[in-house]
């Protein structure tokens, strides 16, 4: 469908509303963007990428091609074409120079039109991801590889979004499909399709939630249960229950640090004893910028002169074991069993990161970028 990248270097004002289309998804594939920003100006569309976590513009159309522009997305993504005053949401699947990728594209009213955004995501990339190709070290691979050997709990992934959590879990899940079971998830949006296993796209303005789906997934005889996100009390309450009923389950949170996920729960209504007859392994990350290989930081053509390309994790993984849960049952402080893990070889996201400077994976200055957001 779309033209060989070689020959897609610009975005031009002489161009239709359908060239507009396949000359900027061709241009994100060949810059790696994760996303794409259209958004309507007074006097023209402007074009933004995301690359390796930061946001850049790379060119404009003009303004008399906003509404043809904006109806050819939401034609290709199956979007209501005559509806214009609420957001709404789309996808489709195209191939660039061969390759499948699918668009996740967000509709919204702003004060010049419609803008659009699009997420890239690569079908190569779904369920073929290792646990040390993402970055994790060898000690978090055996953490983690050792609660994956469980068959019921509850393991967490925490982190701001954007970080890569869905990645994490995604390639958890692919670890346990070797294994005969059935692997469900409940996912806002499914992002990644992954082959043998059942996943659920929750609706939440069609009444289907976490909390919801989960319960009903209970009937469908899952051994392990992908919750994308734990969201509110509810969902924390379920999962906890779910996990304690001989499943395994797997979900994200948004909390600071692996530890924080322990109060964060228990302020979310799970009683203690619960927590620690369920909780198995908490993973905190975050995602930094590597060093380019080719330039060491200098600037060339392959990391479009900023000295970095791709992006690796950093991370803090706790295991849980068996005095930890004591702990948790026991209602001990946060500073109390931070200092037990800390005792048995926790080591934190910071640590980890500078690690990853030592090692010339990354920078002092993307370290503190990430981590101070």
């Amino acid at each position: 469908m779309y033209k060989d990248l070689a020959s897609i270097k610009s975005i031009n004002n002489s161009m239709t509303a359908n060239e507009a289309v396949e000359n900027i998804l061709c241009l994100a594939v060949a810059e790696g963007a994760s996303d794409i920003h259209c958004d309507p100006r007074h006097t023209d569309i402007l074009i933004r990428m995301r690359s390796d976590g930061l946001i850049s513009e790379v060119g404009t159309l003009p303004r008399r091609l906003t509404d043809e522009f904006i109806s050819r997305l939401k034609i290709l993504s199956g979007a209501r074409t005559d509806v214009h005053a609420v957001p709404q949401d789309g996808r489709w699947q195209t191939h660039v120079n061969g390759q499948a990728y699918n668009i996740r594209i967000s509709f919204m009213p702003t004060y010049y039109g419609e803008n659009a955004v699009m997420r890239i995501l690569s079908t190569a990339i779904a369920g073929q991801s290792s646990f040390a190709g993402l970055g994790f070290t060898p000690d978090h691979v055996y953490a983690i590889i050792e609660a994956l050997k469980k068959t019921s709990g509850l393991i967490l992934v925490t982190g701001p979004t954007g970080s890569g959590k869905t990645t994490t879990l995604h390639t958890c899940l692919t670890s346990k499909r070797r294994e005969p079971l059935s692997i469900v998830t409940l996912e806002d949006p499914v992002e990644y399709e992954i082959a043998g296993v059942s996943q659920v796209h929750i609706r939440q303005t069609h009444g289907v939630t976490f909390a919801s789906g989960l319960r009903s997934v209970l009937r469908q005889d899952p051994d392990v249960i992908m919750v994308g996100e734990i969201r509110d009390n509810e969902t924390a309450r379920v999962a906890v229950h779910t996990a304690l009923t001989g499943h395994l389950v797997l979900s994200t949170l948004h909390t600071n640090s692996a530890l924080e996920t322990i109060p964060r729960l228990l302020d979310m209504g799970v009683d203690n004893y619960l927590l620690a007859a369920t909780l198995r392994l908490i993973v905190a990350q975050r995602l930094v910028r590597t060093i380019c290989r080719d330039c060491g930081m200098v600037g060339c053509e392959s990391c479009n002169q900023t000295g970095y390309h791709g992006r690796t994790i950093i991370a803090e993984v706790c295991l849980i074991d068996d005095k930890m849960q004591k702990m948790i049952a026991d209602k001990k402080s946060l500073s109390d069993i931070a200092s037990y893990a800390k005792s048995h070889g926790f080591h934190s996201i910071n640590q980890d990161g500078l690690e990853k400077v030592d090692w010339g994976i990354t920078s002092h200055e993307e370290l503190t970028r990430v981590l101070a957001t």
